[in-house]
């Protein structure tokens, strides 16, 4: 592809307003994401209640998408991603007032878990539209980095407003920023899918033979994500750290990774065989994790975070490409395949959560989530096929 033809695909109408209305809607999501897990946290004062919080979420998520495919048949994806706004909205509105009663605690569940179910198969759907075939992994890694724009700034911004003015001020920010999000998606085209699956057919897909490795790929993937998401900033917290510095922290290691991550994304298309990416970024997204392991100071934790950014961009990338390519070649079944997956990584999160807040009220040591980061990393590889080792 050439550099105009390149430029002309990035900045054609649709995709431009799509890629502005995600960005804006990651500064908001980029303030408040690695603080949320510390305002459940304090909020408890359990790990364990806290596993329990955002397994519920997950498990909301994974049982109801099917629900959510469906709706899509009926309305447009742009009006879908802007009502899932407005649960988003109300969830955030809520952490802001669950202080006042333990009744807001379900009601905050369903709100976040609904709001997922909208906003992430109509994402998906839509981006597996606009990214070209054959160039999957540029377009991954312009999104990625399109997207992260913004959200290099979200961590250091939360952190600045936790540090002066508390959660409350952050929702509030949050909240604006969000809907403010919304804007561009009123001026895109509509856009409609075709999701013909029940709900036993769609959980039917999950237990069938030859979809085995794909879903160990994808459980792998959003398991060790989670922990990304949910335990390193509690981590970080227990270990004193700062707001300030962890937003610090987690801009410079979104930052550090940038760059790389558009390399990643050109490499991933002209490299024909993409597994070893796959496979190499798997080992090293796993040593960044027995890194993790040892950390016990805020320059650990700014160093082997850094890394761990990286190293998992050289994973993320190709694995991202081997999925959306897969959607491609599902052909009229693109959206149940997309479906399918939400399926698997949310029932994955709901029951590693449990499993892990079982061993957490025994052993309250978070960072052994951390090596089990490590073991599960690997599990990316299966989503590629492996390469065949030549005996002689």
């Amino acid at each position: 592809m050439s550099s105009i033809a390149s430029i002309r695909y990035f900045l054609r109408r649709e995709n431009n307003q799509f890629f502005i209305s995600i960005a804006i809607r990651s500064l908001a999501i980029g303030m408040v994401l690695i603080f949320e897990p510390i305002y459940i946290y304090s909020f408890f004062h359990s790990l364990p209640l806290t596993l329990l919080f955002f397994a519920a979420i997950h498990g909301v998520f994974g049982v109801l998408v099917v629900f959510g495919g469906r709706l899509m048949t009926k309305i447009s994806t742009k009006y879908i991603i802007l009502i899932s706004h407005l649960f988003f909205f109300g969830y955030y509105l809520s952490l802001f007032f669950i202080s006042y009663s333990i009744l807001i605690i379900p009601l905050a569940i369903f709100l976040r878990g609904i709001g997922m179910v909208l906003f992430w198969p109509a994402y998906h759907a839509d981006f597996s539209r606009f990214s070209s075939t054959g160039y999957q992994g540029r377009a991954i890694g312009r999104i990625n980095v399109f997207s992260s724009i913004p959200s290099i700034m979200g961590p250091v911004i939360g952190g600045a407003i936790l540090a002066f003015g508390g959660y409350h001020v952050l929702f509030i920010a949050v909240l604006a920023i969000l809907l403010f999000s919304s804007i561009p998606m009123f001026f895109s085209k509509e856009s409609y899918i075709i999701y013909s699956d029940s709900f036993l057919k769609a959980w039917q897909r999950i237990f069938r033979k030859e979809n085995l490795k794909t879903s160990l790929a994808f459980a792998a993937d959003c398991v060790e994500g989670s922990i990304a998401y949910y335990l390193w900033p509690i981590f970080m917290f227990i270990l004193a750290i700062s707001y300030t510095a962890m937003g610090g922290i987690v801009t410079f290691a979104m930052a550090s990774s940038i760059i790389f991550t558009v390399y990643m994304g050109r490499m991933s298309d002209k490299i024909i065989n993409r597994v070893w990416f796959l496979n190499i970024g798997s080992v090293l997204t796993s040593m960044a994790w027995i890194i993790k392991y040892f950390v016990i100071t805020p320059l650990d934790a700014f160093l082997a975070h850094a890394l761990y950014r990286i190293c998992r961009a050289s994973a993320g990338i190709p694995f991202q490409t081997f999925f959306y390519k897969k959607v491609t070649q599902k052909g009229p079944e693109a959206d149940e395949f997309i479906i399918y997956r939400e399926i698997v990584i949310n029932l994955a999160r709901l029951f590693f959560f449990l499993l892990l807040a079982g061993v957490f009220y025994f052993i309250p040591q978070i960072n052994l989530a951390f090596l089990a980061a490590a073991v599960i990393s690997l599990g990316f590889v299966f989503l590629g096929l492996p390469p065949k080792i030549k005996w002689r």
